[in-house]
């Protein structure tokens, strides 16, 4: 009987000490609503491990199995041919906006081709998810080959955001998440209208190994209830 109860103990321990906490991941814009989600989550159920970066990285992590759930914009997660989602759930949509400068004046989209309007950030317009946002709004508005000539490419929203700040640029086209971030930094933005850019939608995607994770589905379950949403809202999703 002592020899079945140790080799149960030993089994129980043994458990408790191969268990890893859920693994999720997300792009790193969006790591401030989530780290506020996690946080509300966290006081009732166990603790996750969160990473976040750009999207290579990201899913680096996923194909060798480190991770459970991926977040970020669902038609960049469906391209990917090496990572297989079993399912998706919506957080929200990304809201593309104009950011401009302190000091510059902006009531509406038209006035990206005003004189004193010189100098335009966009994200990387192939592989950035505003980029391509921004890119099809100048196209569908038909801004674009008036104002080629003063748009600057860079990598990335934080870089275009960052330019913004420091009025190296005029104005430039970045995510609602990021402009309400810097809001005190910023002069300010204005929304593009959705009609002008194809919808970006934010899932939860889901690997095979989150339908066998308790703690996975209930935080996918977590994703979809008042509190989250309203925080996801607050952040401009």
């Amino acid at each position: 009987m002592v020899k079945i109860l140790l080799s149960f103990l030993v089994l129980f321990i043994g458990s408790i000490l191969s268990a890893e906490s859920l693994k999720i991941a997300a792009g790193a814009g969006y790591k401030k609503p989530l780290i506020d989600v996690l946080k509300v989550y966290e006081q009732t159920h166990p603790k996750i491990d969160a990473m976040f970066g750009n999207m290579a990285q990201i899913f680096a992590h996923a194909k060798q199995g480190e991770v459970s759930l991926l977040i970020g914009d669902k038609k960049f997660l469906e391209k990917q041919k090496e990572v297989v989602f079993s399912s998706y759930q919506t957080i929200g949509y990304g809201k593309a906006v104009i950011a401009y400068a302190k000091g510059v004046k902006f009531s509406k989209v038209e006035d990206l081709q005003a004189p004193s309007m010189t100098k335009i950030a966009l994200p990387d317009t192939t592989k950035a998810i505003y980029g391509i946002a921004g890119m099809e709004f100048l196209k569908n508005s038909q801004l674009y080959d008036v104002i080629k000539d003063k748009l600057l490419i860079v990598a990335t929203v934080p870089q275009v955001i960052t330019y913004v700040i420091t009025h190296e640029v005029d104005a430039g086209i970045v995510n609602l998440t990021a402009a309400l971030d810097a809001k005190d930094k910023i002069g300010g933005y204005l929304e593009i209208p959705a009609a002008l850019y194809t919808p970006i939608e934010i899932v939860a995607g889901r690997l095979d190994t989150c339908s066998k994770n308790k703690e996975c589905t209930d935080f996918v379950a977590f994703l979809n209830s008042n509190s989250a949403k309203e925080i996801f809202h607050r952040y401009g999703l």
